[in-house]
């Protein structure tokens, strides 16, 4: 691993979250004027979680002010916003959006009472208590009490034929969400113990209804059309969602269970012996034969760094090293894209879109971007760079490897950065 230049990675991330933040507080999932010059929930969320990774407290608290504000009558976040706060979605509702605002603010809450007397905080969980309040009651709204789990038409792969139903990423968001707000909740006086008792029957059945103990790994999705389907056995979707998807490390990921659990352990063996690259190293998010591989079939950065902090929690310091190492590798002046293609992989996905007729008219510019990029005549396609969230992602997987393994014996000294 090239320790000098992951530390220029690092550096240039921070610099990337502070960029890319409006004056009004939300963070561009990508720069103006390139594919992603939107606020997405999701994107702004784990954003918020690099910017309280890297210290910025105050550039944390203005964007949770911006998305919170931003938060509709009944409770729901848009699928994305522009600037000024106003809804620009064009897709359904992606429940994990509530769980993951309430599991940024929960976060920024520990990192403030950390470093601090905890009083402001305190006053800012206050504050913002009504729409806390509205979040958790929009989650438990859309909760099906058959099998104690939240229904979603959408999740993070914004990808309704396989994440239609109880899909596990936004279980496990929501999950965590409701528990960062019992959280703030009891800090300012709150009657909070019936969403704790909601909480931990989400909880109890992600890891009893998501998991799979004969594959020993936790699964995608229950497929039901209808959460309010009795029973749902019965529903015209149900089904279920089998195949390997990065985001079965959720549990792990949003600290529902320890990454030493032998559940996620198992999970994480399987996930990377079946979306490990192995043309071009690094993470996919699924199989290729799903079919909808915008920009061509290939690894994502952010995805990657959430696995290597898996093996950086877990002292697994040679793993770690290899998905950090990928991700530093294949930075580009300093700057992460989406998802990395080969052109033949970019190639292949614009013959089937265009045959298809499905491809639109706001992928073209990606195309033109794609094929212009330098990196396109060593081979390769960088689809959006830089996206914000893959930096958010390095500086959390990134300051933990240190932590972990480099304090004390690291140092950088003019160009180079060395173990010592």
């Amino acid at each position: 691993m090239n320790f000098a230049e992951a530390e220029r990675i690092y550096e240039n991330s921070i610099k990337i979250i502070k960029l890319n933040q409006h004056e009004k507080g939300g963070f561009y999932a990508s720069p103006p004027g390139t594919r992603y010059h939107f606020i997405y929930p999701r994107d702004h969320s784990v954003d918020i979680l690099g910017a309280i990774a890297a210290g910025l407290l105050g550039e944390a608290k203005k964007a949770l002010e911006f998305i919170l504000n931003a938060q509709k009558p009944l409770g729901e976040f848009s699928q994305r916003y522009d600037v000024d706060g106003n809804d620009a979605s064009y897709k359904d509702l992606q429940i994990d959006g509530n769980g993951l605002v309430l599991f940024a603010m929960g976060k920024y809450f520990d990192a403030t009472t950390k470093s601090s007397t905890g009083a402001e905080d305190v006053d800012f969980v206050r504050e913002q208590w009504d729409k806390v309040e509205k979040a958790v009651g929009f989650i438990l709204m859309n909760k099906n009490e058959e099998v104690g789990l939240i229904h979603t038409i959408n999740s993070i792969h914004e990808y309704p034929a396989y994440e239609h139903g109880f899909e596990i990423y936004a279980n496990c968001a929501c999950c965590a969400g409701i528990l960062a707000a019992v959280r703030m909740g009891r800090s300012i006086g709150k009657k909070v113990d019936t969403w704790k008792v909601e909480a931990e029957k989400i909880k109890e059945s992600i890891i009893t209804r998501l998991y799979s103990s004969r594959r020993r790994s936790f699964i995608k999705c229950i497929r039901v059309k209808d959460r309010y389907s009795k029973p749902i056995g019965y529903d015209a979707f149900a089904s279920v969602v089998i195949d390997v998807d990065v985001v079965e490390y959720s549990p792990a990921y949003f600290e529902l269970i320890s990454d030493y659990d032998i559940k996620i352990k198992s999970t994480v063996k399987r996930i990377h012996e079946n979306l490990w690259d192995k043309e071009i190293g690094g993470l996919n998010r699924y199989p290729e034969y799903w079919g909808r591989n915008n920009g061509g079939y290939g690894p994502w950065c952010h995805f990657t760094c959430q696995l290597a902090n898996h093996f950086v929690e877990t002292n697994n310091m040679d793993m770690a090293k290899l998905y950090l190492g990928w991700v530093v590798d294949m930075a580009h002046e300093q700057l992460l894209p989406e998802h990395i293609s080969t052109i033949e992989r970019f190639e292949l996905w614009l013959e089937d879109y265009t045959n298809a007729r499905i491809l639109r008219d706001s992928k073209m510019t990606m195309i033109q971007n794609v094929k212009s990029h330098p990196k396109w005549k060593d081979g390769l396609a960088y689809v959006t760079i830089p996206l914000i969230w893959p930096h958010a992602e390095y500086i959390r997987a990134y300051s933990n490897f240190k932590n972990k393994f480099l304090k004390g014996h690291f140092a950088v000294r003019g160009n180079t950065a060395d173990l010592i």
